[in-house]
């Protein structure tokens, strides 16, 4: 499960933690799942921005879109493996 952890005001140019935390109990399985879910929104957002863009802006969301769908791919590969057992 995902919990999310408000982050704290700091200075321009500090990195702040992570806006959430994974909690350890959290599977392998369901963390892969949460991840495919998680591309699959990236995709869908990448490729609606795409859309409406012309020129070098256009080129920039397809290949956010390209490396989305190759991470999800990955992703998805790996969950293949848990439905086979």
């Amino acid at each position: 499960m995902l919990e999310v952890t408000p982050s704290s005001a700091q200075s321009p140019g500090v990195t702040s933690p992570s806006p959430f935390h994974v909690s350890d109990q959290l599977s392998v399985e369901d963390s892969l799942v949460h991840a495919s879910e998680l591309l699959r929104c990236a995709a869908a957002t990448a490729f609606e921005n795409g859309d409406r863009l012309t020129g070098t802006s256009r080129d920039l969301a397809f290949s956010v879109l390209h490396l989305v769908q190759m991470a999800s791919a990955m992703v998805d590969k790996s969950l293949d493996r848990f439905t086979r057992r």
